[in-house]
């Protein structure tokens, strides 16, 4: 026993006394000396340039000021200064515990981690870097504030930046990410396995400052923003947002992103085809990358100061949506625009709108150029449109397409329960729709205060009342369309009485310019479920008789040449603003126009329009259904010149010929 505690006594005098000359040493010159065997001892690496400082008062703690790690004469890393503090949790475990580690001034890039061997084990109870720089291909970082707890190093295949467990907190005035420049970024937050959450957020971006709370699954990939607030951003053409869902894919591990909350303040946005000033917008519950069909209970509310979409000005706009899956419904969508307001109330989906009210007054505008062409395609896929209340008021349009320029004013459209688009075909196939103007001008053919009135129900379309009062005449008309019954069998019955001639060359685009009144009926029925059923089914009557008709500012020479052309007849422009010297004396004759159609063909006897030196006539018989038997043939002569034009399964034939000289062109 007694040569047990002698030898016992011995290793405690020895193992002591080592520990007083190691401490010793620590404080003399011969420190570095010392560390450089011990880590030559346990790996391949040399410090180099390395001072060590330590102080008895503080036993368990060195400082290396400037550090530089080194392997085969290479520098792997260097450092101005480190701190180590050994926990005394290591003296009874298998591996290195630091309780705290403070390094300053630090710069990494994405090469110099890989050239590090694996190393034993080790970790950080408190991890804080000061002054670090980082640069790598996606992601340039300077003078960072780096703190984190619980720091373990165990996998070398583990990005070091992941590998702890607990708090950590990052300031960086400057970050450069994917080409996007961030100011004055601060994180704080925790890490518990896979799952981050930030307590908070900051920053600038776009000289707009942001800020909010987050958490992030890197399992799922699924970044949830429970707040987000981004005030006073400003984005130009230049910046496309159709470009940041393809950005968010390739620069982040972001897949999914679920927003609790988010607002943007005070900003401005300059697209392409829109663009929006002093926005306030406000989003929740919202899943990206599902589109706005497949979100569940979530709401989009926007207001701006002014809004531009394509050429259209919107004042004020205000926008409360609520998304659903396959439906968005809005609870105030509401502008004011050319000078008027509009407001609409409803719920949208992929193919079907079914609007509570739609409220348009005062709008006073040019529509702009294809604008039929234009909403017909935004409408095409829809197969359902349906307005409870439409309520259309004091509108003013004008169109300056050339082939049809008009002018409305004082446009009234009231409707009630209305269904204007069915299994995607227009028409009204349900409610009481009334419309009026006070004045229009459709390609200089003016009329004033028409009305039209028509009701529908289970898609039997009635008008009721249709009146258009022309300066000197009027025409009236009733129809009825079935548009739920099998082929939709139509009818419709015109009365005109002094209507004007001008309508011949101004609306039906026939190169006869006229002057004078027309009176006169049509009848007309049959089928309209498609073009096919139209042909083989119209029939109907129709006799016109015509008044004080002249030559309207064109002498019958200019209309012959014009006629010579082998373009086609119908929509043929003649320049004839330039008044004629002769144009006072081309009164005319016309004979009544009778035009009789059975089941698609159309029959029209020889009608004549002459005076004394000019003749027009025109014979038709004429197949929808057969166009081998669609036959139509004018004849023009004015004096001893002549011009014949001939259709015959559509083949078209322009023969000039005068009598003068009995040659044909």
């Amino acid at each position: 026993m007694r040569r047990a505690a002698k030898l016992i006594t011995s290793v405690l005098l020895l193992g002591g006394l080592s520990i007083v000359v190691l401490i010793v040493l620590l404080q003399t010159r011969y420190a570095t000396p010392i560390l450089n065997h011990t880590l030559a001892f346990f790996s391949h690496y040399q410090l180099a340039e390395t001072q060590l400082h330590y102080d008895i008062k503080q036993p368990l703690q060195i400082t290396l000021q400037p550090l530089t790690v080194k392997k085969a004469d290479k520098t792997l890393l260097s450092v101005h200064s480190i701190t180590l503090e050994l926990s005394s949790r290591s003296l009874q475990t298998q591996h290195l515990i630091f309780s705290n580690v403070i390094i300053d001034g630090i710069n990494l890039n994405h090469q110099q981690w890989d050239k590090f061997e694996h190393l034993s084990a080790f970790s950080i109870n408190r991890l804080a870097i000061n002054d670090l720089s980082i640069a790598t291909p996606a992601i340039t970082i300077n003078h960072a504030q780096l703190q984190i707890d619980n720091w373990q190093y165990s996998d070398h295949q583990q990005p070091w930046w992941q590998q702890f467990s607990g708090q950590f907190q990052l300031s960086v005035p400057q970050i450069t990410w994917h080409n996007h420049t961030l100011e004055n970024l601060l994180l704080n937050g925790t890490k518990q396995h896979q799952q981050w959450q930030l307590t908070g957020f900051s920053g600038k971006w776009q000289r707009a400052n942001f800020n909010g709370t987050a958490d992030y699954n890197s399992d799922t990939q699924l970044l949830t923003l429970d707040q987000f607030t981004l005030t006073n951003l400003r984005i130009q053409q230049s910046q496309p947002l159709t470009a940041w869902p393809q950005w968010l894919t390739d620069a982040t591990p972001v897949r999914h992103i679920m927003i609790k909350r988010a607002d943007i303040l005070d900003s401005s946005i300059e697209q392409p085809s829109w663009a929006a000033d002093d926005i306030s917008l406000s989003l929740e519950n919202w899943s990206w990358p599902n589109s706005y069909w497949q979100q569940d209970n979530a709401h989009l509310s926007v207001s701006a100061s002014n809004a531009k979409w394509h050429d259209i000005v919107f004042e004020q706009p205000i926008v409360e949506l609520n998304f659903m899956p396959e439906k968005i419904n809005s609870q105030g969508l509401s502008a004011q625009l050319l000078s008027g307001y509009m407001r609409m109330d409803g719920e949208i989906s992929p193919d079907k709108v079914k609007l509570k009210k739609l409220l348009i007054s005062g709008i006073k505008g040019f529509l702009p150029p294809q604008w039929f062409h234009t909403t017909k395609t935004l409408t095409s896929r829809l197969s359902e449109l349906t307005i409870d209340k439409l309520d259309i008021n004091n509108i003013q349009l004008t169109s300056t397409d050339t082939q049809l320029p008009f002018q409305l004013a004082g446009i009234y459209i009231d409707g009630n329960d209305v269904v204007v688009k069915h299994q995607h075909q227009w028409g009204l196939w349900q409610g009481n729709l009334d419309t009026s103007l006070s004045f229009a001008s459709v390609n200089q053919i003016v009329f004033v205060d028409p009305i039209v009135e028509m009701t529908s129900f289970n898609g039997d379309w009635v008008i009721d009342k249709f009146i258009l009062p022309f300066t000197d005449g009027m025409l009236t008309a009733d129809a009825n369309i079935q548009l739920a019954q099998q082929g939709q069998p139509w009818s419709l019955s015109i009365s005109n009485d002094s209507i004007p001639a001008a309508l011949i060359y101004r609306w039906f685009k026939l190169p006869l310019p006229l002057k004078g009144k027309i009176d006169g009926t049509i009848h007309a029925q049959g089928l309209a479920s498609n073009r096919q059923s139209f042909n083989y089914s119209l029939s109907g009557q129709t006799a016109l008789t015509f008044r004080e008709i002249h030559l309207n500012n064109i002498a019958p020479t200019q209309l012959l040449d014009n006629w010579k052309t082998k373009g086609k007849l119908f929509g043929m422009v003649l320049d004839n603003n330039k008044e004629s010297s002769d144009s006072h004396t081309q009164a005319l004759t016309l004979s009544p126009l009778k035009i009789t159609t059975e089941r698609g063909k159309i029959t029209i006897p020889t009608w004549l329009v002459s005076n004394e030196n000019f003749s027009l006539s025109l014979t038709s018989h004429w197949d929808l259904a057969i166009p081998k038997q669609q036959q139509l043939e004018w004849v023009l002569k004015e004096n001893c010149q002549q011009v014949e034009r001939r259709w015959h399964a559509d083949q078209t034939e322009v023969n000039s010929f005068s009598t003068c000289s009995g040659k044909i062109k």
